[in-house]
């Protein structure tokens, strides 16, 4: 009988979706309809704009070799036309120009992508004078959908420059991205929970004793964010921990010796980089090499790309990195879509894929979610689409396993799950590989943890 239910059921939906499928080839198609363009925001001199580039064009591809996106209100189903929108390098001075191209020339009916905060901060203005749909997928300043009044303009004082007064041009902006409050959280807390309690128990540290932080970063928005949230954060969370330096440094700077020095001089039992990953790589490197600060440096999920793996070469031994997406600690993998992903990806451009083209991919599927859930490709109809989306995660673990976007104060966010990554040298590979060791497991994932984590060879620990 129950057998005999089941096939009953199945039938029905298979019929279902027969008549579903069958009512839409009967549809006549709007004159109206067109490829629905959405722009790819992307700085292609670095390798994270490479990345996205190449993520996009795998979205693209496979949602038009499926049939494309179902417009309602046309009547039928249209290709994703991609427009790149070069940011170059992603600085000030060469983010905007593009993007006011692309809405202005080009006529995209949806953004997708940004990198640096600064950057991001500058072309979204564009977007947000224009009433166009961002999807943010870097960028982890939280100003990026908090500057505007619905988020009490992020705290910003009245007359800064920063501070958006259009609420309406706001709600455009969207953030698939962790924020800089996010991950240095779980860095702290990783601090705090796994490194501090091996240090005490390895040096026989006093309880009592503090772990010691360097935080070295770039001087820039990125940079701020995360050294004022980390700190905020150890405060509201009376963590045992003491910032011993911060250090900052320009954003054009490629050698760190002197930087590297005054924090070795502070002592510290850990190093917080925060940089891209040309210049991550650098620190490390530089910091081992150079100056002899052996100690435990842990870099931002940005960094999660094969260049960066490739630039650190033996020196990320034992070495840590925040991530939310981890190509290179399986297979297999934590949720079979990122099984999917890597394998197509190596498949498609023979390497392995990194974290910001993950969010890039997914931020496309989320468009063509909203567009069909909208019905329209009218902005107003797809922004309210997009604020209401609550599908299935997908290479993005979320605390709820839907993506979803915060209307409270954390304004058009998502509630991303990071985690730490530990790099082991990998002889047969020829460089590092990565298992994540903190925290155990996630929503739905249980265990996330891979390994233990384990100080590196020659780690000197700060002062007692």
């Amino acid at each position: 009988m129950q057998k005999k239910l089941i096939a009953i059921v199945v039938i029905a939906i298979v019929a279902v979706a027969a008549i579903l499928v069958g009512w839409q080839l009967t549809q006549t198609p709007s004159p109206e309809a067109r490829p629905i363009k959405i722009g790819l925001v992307a700085c292609y001199e670095k390798a994270e704009g490479q990345d996205m580039d190449r993520a996009a064009k795998m979205a693209v591809q496979e949602i038009n070799d499926a049939g494309g996106v179902w417009v309602e209100e046309w009547k039928t189903k249209v290709d994703i036309e991609l427009v790149i929108v070069d940011t170059e390098d992603e600085s000030v001075g060469k983010a905007v120009s593009p993007v006011t191209r692309a809405v202005l020339e080009d006529g995209v009916d949806l953004l997708i992508g940004g990198y640096t905060s600064s950057g991001t901060l500058a072309n979204q203005v564009v977007a947000i004078d224009n009433r166009v749909p961002y999807i943010i997928t870097g960028a982890s300043s939280s100003l990026v959908t908090r500057r505007g009044p619905q988020a009490n303009y992020g705290g910003l004082p009245e007359g800064d420059p920063l501070r958006i007064d259009d609420a309406e041009g706001m709600s455009y902006m969207f953030h698939y991205c962790t924020t800089t409050a996010d991950y240095s959280k779980t860095v702290v807390d990783f601090f705090a929970e796994t490194m501090k309690p091996l240090l005490d128990s390895t040096y026989g540290f006093d309880s009592s004793r503090n772990l010691r932080l360097a935080i070295l970063y770039r001087d820039d928005a990125f940079g701020k964010g995360v050294k004022d949230d980390s700190k905020a954060i150890i405060a509201s969370e009376n963590l045992p921990i003491d910032v011993v330096v911060e250090r900052s440094y320009p954003v054009t700077a490629t050698n760190f010796q002197t930087d590297l020095t005054v924090v070795k001089d502070a002592n510290p039992d850990a190093v917080y980089v925060v940089d891209f990953i040309a210049g991550t790589a650098e620190i490390i490197k530089q910091g081992q090499r150079d100056v002899g600060l052996n100690t435990v440096y842990i870099a931002v999920e940005c960094c999660e790309d094969p260049q960066f793996y490739t630039l650190l070469g033996e020196y990320g031994e034992g070495q840590l990195l925040e991530s939310k997406f981890a190509p290179y600690a399986g297979p297999p993998f934590y949720l079979s879509a990122v099984d999917t992903y890597v394998t197509d990806y190596q498949a498609e451009y023979s390497t392995l894929p990194g974290m910001m083209g993950a969010d890039t991919y997914d931020a496309f599927y989320i468009a063509k979610a909203a567009i069909e859930a909208a019905g329209t490709v009218d902005k107003a109809a797809v922004r309210d689409a997009i604020e209401s989306s609550s599908i299935d995660q997908m290479l993005i673990i979320t605390e709820t396993g839907k993506i979803e976007f915060s209307t409270g104060t954390n304004y058009h966010e998502i509630a991303p799950v990071t985690f730490i990554e530990q790099l082991v040298w990998n002889e047969a590979a020829g460089e590092c590989r990565a298992a994540i060791v903190y925290p155990d497991s996630a929503p739905g994932i249980d265990p996330l943890k891979q390994a233990d984590f384990a100080l590196p060879e020659g780690y000197e620990p700060g002062s007692p």
